[in-house]
C-alpha cells in the first residue's frame, strides 16, 4: 500500500486523538494528555522524515507565509513561558513545554499531509471523516459511557467529553454541517446520497440546539445564510468581522427582540433580557478588555503573557460579580481579545494578516469553483467565532483547524515536487502493521 494511505490514515485519526488527549489532560495528566493529542502528528512527521532520508532530497517547499505563522506560534509559546516566569498558578515547566508542542507540531504535520495529497481531491473528504469521527466518539462518550467534559460542563445540556471545552461542541457541529452543505449542493440529483447527508445534517442540527450556545447559533445562521444566498465571498466581510464585539455590545437589545420572535424563543429555551443583552455575562468581560485597549494599554505592544488579564487584574470585578475565586481559570471569551492582551498588538496584527491570507486563498478557490473552496464557509465561521469565543486560542480545537487551513497556503507550488512525494511507492515495513490498508479502505468505501 502507498505511503499516502498511511499519512491519510494518521490524519483521519488526528482529530479524534486530539479529543482523547484533551479528556485525559483535563482529568488525569495535562502534559500526558497533550502528548496523546499530538501522537498522530509526530508519526506523520516521522514517516516524512524517513521518506526524505531514503530519497536524500531536502528541497524547501514553503513560502513567506510559513514564517509568518511560525512567528505567531513562537509568540504564543513565548506567552506561556512569560506566564511561567510570572508564577501563574498551576503552571509548570513540563506543562508549558508539552502545551508548546501542541501548538507547533500539528501545523508542521498538516504541511506534510497537504504535500502528500498535492493535486488530490481527497482532503476535503478526509477532513470531514476526521471531524465526524471526533463527533462520533464524543456522542459515544456522552450517551453511552455517561462521560462529561472535564474542563467545562453545564448540567442539563449536552457536554461532549472529548473536547477542550463545553462550547467547542457547538462549533464542531457547525463546521461539520458547513462541510455537509457543500456536498448537499452537489448530490441533490442522487436521492439516496442526498437523503443520508441531509439526515446527518439534521441530526447534527438537533445536537447543536441541545448544546444551546446562542452566540455560536447566531454565527452559524449568519454563515449558513451567506452560503445559501451566494454571498459568502461578499467584499468587506473580513473587515466587518473584525468589529463583531463593538457591534454586539451596541446591539444587545435588538438581538433580544429578535430572539423573542415566535419559534426562536422556544427553540433557544432561555431568552432572558439581562442574560441576552450581556451575552450571558460576556459583555462584562469584553467591556473590561475594551477599556484596557482604549484607556489602560499596559503591555499593549508586546503583550502581558498568557493569562495577561489575570496579572493585570483586568477582570477582577467580573470575578467578584460571579463569585469566582480562581481568577486564573477565567478567560475573556474572545480569541481576539486574548491575543491582544496576552501577545500584544504586534502579534495580533501578524495573526490578522495571516488570517486574511487564509481567507483570500479559499475565497479565490471558491470563486474558481474548486473543491478547496468548500473550506471558505468554515474560514468565515472561524472569523466570526474567534471574536466571541476562545475556540481559536492556543491549544483549542479551532486553532488546530486553523493550523490545517494555514498549512495549505504556506506550500510553494512553484518548487518541483521531491521524488519522495512524487513516487510514493509502497512501503513493506509500514504495510506489515496494516495501517495504510485501513486508510485506503476508508477512502475507497466511504466516498461522499
Amino acid at each position: 500500500m502507498y505511503k499516502r494511505d498511511l499519512i491519510n490514515f494518521l490524519f483521519i485519526i488526528s482529530f479524534p486523538m486530539y479529543g482523547v488527549g484533551t479528556y485525559f489532560s483535563a482529568l488525569k495528566s495535562p502534559s500526558a494528555g497533550y502528548l496523546i493529542s499530538i501522537s498522530p502528528h509526530l508519526m506523520i512527521l516521522l514517516v516524512y522524515s524517513i521518506d526524505l532520508l531514503y530519497y536524500g532530497e531536502f528541497g524547501l517547499r514553503i513560502n513567506a507565509k510559513y514564517f509568518l505563522m511560525l512567528v505567531f506560534i513562537v509568540s504564543s509559546i513565548a506567552s506561556l513561558f512569560v506566564a511561567l516566569h510570572k508564577n501563574l498558578p498551576e503552571s509548570t515547566l513540563l506543562l508549558t513545554v508539552t502545551k508548546s508542542l501542541l501548538l507547533i507540531v500539528p501545523f508542521h504535520s498538516f504541511i506534510m499531509v497537504w504535500l502528500y495529497n498535492d493535486a488530490k481531491d481527497s482532503l476535503l473528504r478526509l477532513t470531514l471523516y476526521s471531524l465526524s469521527l471526533l463527533l462520533a466518539i464524543n456522542l459515544f462518550g456522552f450517551f453511552i459511557l455517561g462521560l462529561s467534559n472535564g474542563v467545562h460542563s453545564i448540567e442539563g445540556r449536552i457536554n461532549f467529553p472529548f473536547l477542550d471545552g463545553f462550547y467547542s461542541g457547538a462549533s464542531l457541529l457547525a463546521i461539520i454541517n458547513l462541510f455537509l452543505l457543500y456536498f448537499l449542493k452537489r448530490t441533490w440529483n442522487d436521492p439516496l446520497r442526498f437523503a443520508s447527508l441531509a439526515s446527518f445534517f439534521l441530526v447534527n442540527l438537533s445536537f447543536f440546539f441541545l448544546i444551546n450556545s446562542r452566540l455560536t447559533i447566531l454565527v452559524f445562521v449568519l454563515v449558513l445564510a451567506l452560503s445559501l444566498l451566494g454571498m459568502i465571498r461578499l467584499k468587506g466581510l473580513f473587515t466587518f468581522s473584525m468589529f463583531t464585539i463593538p457591534l454586539l455590545l451596541s446591539s444587545g437589545v435588538l438581538i433580544y427582540k429578535v430572539l423573542q420572535l415566535p419559534g426562536l424563543s422556544s427553540l433557544l429555551q432561555r431568552v432572558d433580557v439581562e442574560d441576552v443583552t450581556t451575552f450571558n455575562g460576556r459583555a462584562f468581560l469584553w467591556r473590561d478588555a475594551m477599556d484596557w485597549l482604549l484607556v489602560d494599554q499596559q503591555g499593549l505592544i508586546w503583550g502581558n503573557g498568557y493569562k495577561g488579564h489575570y496579572f493585570l487584574g483586568l477582570i477582577s470585578d467580573v470575578a467578584k460579580l460571579w463569585n469566582e475565586k480562581d481568577i486564573h481559570h477565567m478567560h475573556l471569551h474572545s480569541t481576539s481579545m486574548e491575543i491582544l492582551v496576552c501577545q500584544g498588538l504586534v502579534f495580533f496584527t501578524i495573526f490578522v494578516m495571516l488570517f486574511y491570507q487564509v481567507y483570500s486563498h479559499y475565497r479565490e478557490r471558491s470563486r474558481n469553483d474548486e473543491e478547496e473552496g468548500a473550506f471558505l464557509p468554515v474560514v468565515v465561521f472561524l472569523l466570526f467565532i474567534m471574536q466571541v469565543d476562545t475556540f481559536l486560542y492556543l491549544d483549542n480545537l479551532g486553532f488546530v483547524i486553523f493550523s490545517f487551513l494555514v498549512a495549505r497556503i504556506v506550500i510553494n507550488k512553484e518548487v518541483a515536487e521531491p521524488a519522495a512525494l512524487k513516487e510514493s511507492k509502497p512501503n513493506t515495513l509500514l504495510n506489515s502493521f496494516g495501517l495504510p490498508q485501513i486508510g485506503n479502505f476508508v477512502l475507497r468505501h466511504f466516498q461522499i
